[in-house]
C-alpha cells in the first residue's frame, strides 16, 4: 500500500467527507508527483488524517452553534411581533400548552445564545473534542427547543387549543412557516458537524471561560438567575403589579438554576 493509498484509508476512518477527501488526496498526489520522496517528511498518515479531522471538525461544530443561533434570531423576532401585533390570550388559556410554549421559548434562547459564546470565545482556536461536544449539544438544545416551540405556536393559531386570538392569521402561518425553514436549515448544518467531529484530548471550559470570569460557576449561575429575577420584578411594579411580576421573577430565576442543575454538565456550564 503506497502513502497516499494509507492516507486515503486514514481519511476514511476519520470520517472526512468524500469531496473533501478527494480534493485533500489529489493535492497530495500532486505534491508527490513534484516530489515522490516528500511522504517521509509529511509524517504519518494516520497523524495526518487526525490533524484534518481536528481542523475541519473545529470548522463544523463552531459553524454549527453559529448557524443555530442564527437560525433562532427570526424564531425570536417574529414570534414577539405576533404576540405584540396580532395575538393575545383571552381568558380561556390552555395552561399546559402555554407552559411549554414559555419554557421551551427560554431554552431555546439560552441554548442558541450560549452556542454563539461558546463558539466566539472559540473562534480562532483548534478545539478538543470535549468542546466540540459541547458546541453540538448547545446547539441541539437550541434548535430542538426552537422546533417545540414553533410546534406548539402551531397548534395554537390552528385554533385547536383555546385561549389565543389571532387578529392576522396571515401573519400568524407566516410566523410558523419562516421559523420552522430556519431551524430546518439550522439543523442540516448540525447534522453535517455530528458526522465530522474533532479528535484531539482535553477539557470544556464552564461558564466562567464562557463570560471571561475567573467565578465559581455556581455563584455565576446564582447571580444570573438572581438578576433575571430582579429584572422581572421591577417590570412588575412599572406595570402597577408586583406581586405577579414577584411571582414570574422568582419562578423564572428558579427555573433558570434548574435547568442549569440539569443541564449544566452536558452543555459545558460546569464541570
Amino acid at each position: 500500500m503506497t502513502w497516499l493509498d494509507e492516507l486515503d484509508r486514514e481519511l476514511r476512518r476519520t470520517r472526512i467527507p468524500g469531496a473533501r477527501r478527494r480534493r485533500i488526496r489529489a493535492e497530495f498526489a500532486d505534491h508527490l508527483a513534484c516530489d515522490p520522496t516528500a511522504g517521509e517528511r509529511l509524517g504519518e498518515p494516520g497523524v495526518l488524517a487526525r490533524r484534518f479531522a481536528d481542523e475541519l471538525g473545529t470548522t463544523f461544530s463552531r459553524r454549527a452553534a453559529f448557524a443555530a443561533f442564527l437560525a433562532l434570531v427570526p424564531v425570536g423576532a417574529m414570534t414577539v411581533a405576533l404576540f405584540a401585533l396580532a395575538a393575545r390570550y383571552t381568558t380561556n388559556v390552555d395552561v399546559g400548552a402555554t407552559v411549554i410554549l414559555v419554557v421551551a421559548v427560554q431554552f431555546s434562547f439560552a441554548g442558541g445564545t450560549l452556542a454563539f459564546v461558546r463558539a466566539w470565545r472559540l473562534r480562532s482556536a483548534v478545539v478538543a473534542a470535549a468542546e466540540g461536544r459541547v458546541l453540538r449539544r448547545r446547539a441541539a438544545v437550541g434548535l430542538a427547543s426552537g422546533a417545540v416551540t414553533v410546534s406548539v405556536l402551531a397548534a395554537l393559531v390552528s385554533g385547536r387549543y383555546g385561549g389565543l386570538q389571532v387578529s392576522s392569521p396571515p401573519l400568524a402561518w407566516t410566523t410558523v412557516s419562516v421559523a420552522a425553514a430556519s431551524i430546518a436549515a439550522g439543523a442540516l448544518v448540525l447534522v453535517r458537524a455530528a458526522g465530522l467531529r474533532p479528535m484531539a484530548e482535553g477539557a470544556a471550559g464552564d461558564l466562567s471561560f464562557d463570560l471571561g470570569l475567573d467565578a465559581d460557576p455556581w455563584r455565576l449561575a446564582l447571580w444570573i438567575a438572581g438578576t433575571l429575577a430582579l429584572c422581572i420584578a421591577l417590570a412588575g411594579v412599572v406595570q402597577s403589579d408586583p406581586i405577579d411580576g414577584a411571582v414570574r421573577g422568582l419562578g423564572d430565576g428558579l427555573v433558570c438554576l434548574a435547568g442549569f442543575a440539569a443541564l449544566g454538565r452536558p452543555l459545558g456550564l460546569r464541570r
